[in-house]
């Protein structure tokens, strides 16, 4: 189960962390192998030491009869007999002959070897190692500073090595992040790296591009060919109900519901232009196309919807300000400005209906009171309010624009449309 800190870090991080734990175990190892063999080989050379210097002072024995003792910093001798001036000390006179003891002492270690001499007579050899611990601490310091150079070294070397290493992990995630729809299909990704599991990560990214705009495609294509087919059906619609409102006196109901249909019909075209805008469009084709004047186009709108709004009784206050360019086609900037007049009125009756164009924001808002429905026609009022601005919302984030929509309590709508 991976460590909750070490998510939070990135790849290269993480393998510099690894390599400075590896260094860190394999220098104290080091170093644990380091003191054993020199505390090892200290003791093999003292007791080599004592066995040659007993050696040499039996001879010397035999030869004179006399026992020198030699007293240096670190070695002297003791021996039993007449001399006590020379007689072992207490913790070390009942040692026998043949005996070699280590004496642990707060000062350091002592060495001892007991060799036997004719008619009953000791050796005493000792070998004091009090610098011994003072060397030691010396070599405990210099392996603490070794645990950390390995570390540090280990650490460097790891940051070094995972850049050179995940240098292609990190392209892929650098390329595989700056994907953007395209209408020229997939990026192929497999080429621009090796024949490694980077590679095969990309061509898995590769093959998941073309199923996915393979699905793009498909949508898009569906999406066009039922606004076209769509668009047949609904010119006939349109066309019959322009006659029976033309052929004749109809009683308030059926003019009514004649009204109903003829601005469902409008609603349906409105939606049939969004959904060319979302089959046929992209980013990319976006800044192909650029309105010089924006509130013209909006102008333009308020003027085709000018004989609506006055059956309503709805009042029109447009401010604007001239040559205000916006980088998207007027094909676009009208099926939205379009859709949002329609959404913010076709409830209203009465009321002021305001249109405030500014650069890179449009915000179109009623006042008024709303007339009373019976809730199934609030119910059905609603899904179609729902249906063409969810359709108009997609539209907006196909270009990366916002949407802001306020309902009020009397049903007043407002929607702030931002092109930044």
């Amino acid at each position: 189960m991976p460590l909750p800190f070490a998510t939070k870090l990135n790849l290269r991080t993480r393998v510099a962390l690894a390599f400075a734990a590896l260094g860190m175990v394999v220098s104290i190892c080091l170093a644990l192998i380091a003191m054993h063999f020199s505390d090892a080989y200290v003791k093999r050379l003292v007791r080599e030491m004592l066995r040659v210097e007993g050696e040499y002072l039996s001879e010397r024995y035999a030869e004179t009869g006399h026992v020198p003792h030699p007293r240096t910093r670190h070695f002297y001798t003791y021996a039993t007999g007449d001399d006590p001036a020379v007689a072992p000390p207490a913790d070390i006179a009942a040692f026998v002959p043949g005996d070699y003891q280590e004496i642990a002492t707060p000062d350091g270690d002592r060495h001892v070897a007991v060799l036997a001499l004719d008619a009953g007579h000791r050796l005493y050899l000792v070998f004091d190692l009090q610098l011994e611990a003072v060397r030691e601490r010396r070599l405990m310091r210099d392996l603490i500073a070794l645990v950390l150079f390995g570390t540090g070294l280990s650490a460097w070397l790891g940051w070094a090595w995972a850049g050179r290493a995940i240098d292609p992990v990190r392209r892929l995630a650098h390329v595989v992040g700056g994907l953007e729809p395209s209408r020229h299909g997939a990026v192929p990704l497999a080429p621009q790296f090796a024949h490694d599991e980077v590679g095969r990560l990309a061509q898995a990214f590769d093959r998941y591009q073309e199923r996915l705009y393979g699905y793009v495609r498909r949508e898009r294509a569906f999406t066009a060919d039922a606004s076209h087919e769509l668009r047949t059906p609904l010119a006939v619609i349109r066309g019959a109900i322009e006659v029976l409102m033309d052929t004749g006196p109809c009683n308030a109901p059926t003019m009514a519901r004649l009204k109903r249909v003829q601005r469902g019909a409008d609603e349906l075209r409105d939606l049939l232009d969004a959904l060319l805008v979302l089959a046929r469009s992209d980013e990319a084709e976006a800044n192909e196309g650029r309105t010089p004047d924006f509130d013209q186009v909006v102008a333009s709108l308020l003027n085709e919807r000018a004989d609506a709004l006055r059956e309503r009784r709805i009042e029109v206050q447009h401010t604007g300000a001239p040559n205000i360019a916006i980088a998207a086609p007027q094909k676009v900037l009208r099926v939205i400005v379009g859709n949002l007049l329609r959404a913010v009125s076709q409830f209203a009756e009465g009321g002021v209906l305001r249109v405030d164009v500014a650069p890179l924001r449009v915000s179109i808002a009623h006042e008024g009171e709303a007339p009373l429905r019976s809730s199934e026609q609030r119910g059905l009022d609603m899904r179609e309010h729902t249906l063409g601005l969810g359709m108009i919302r997609r539209v907006c984030e196909r270009w990366g624009w916002r949407l802001d929509e306020n309902v009020g309590a009397n049903g007043d709508h407002a929607f702030v449309l931002r092109f930044g």
